[in-house]
């Protein structure tokens, strides 16, 4: 789900999912 938002919003939501990914432990 996460991957499909960075796909979405390549950019500010970028950085946004990734710290989603940080905060579910995938990063």
């Amino acid at each position: 789900m996460v991957l499909m938002i960075v796909s979405g919003r390549s950019g500010s939501g970028k950085s946004v999912a990734l710290r989603a990914l940080e905060d579910m432990g995938f990063y």
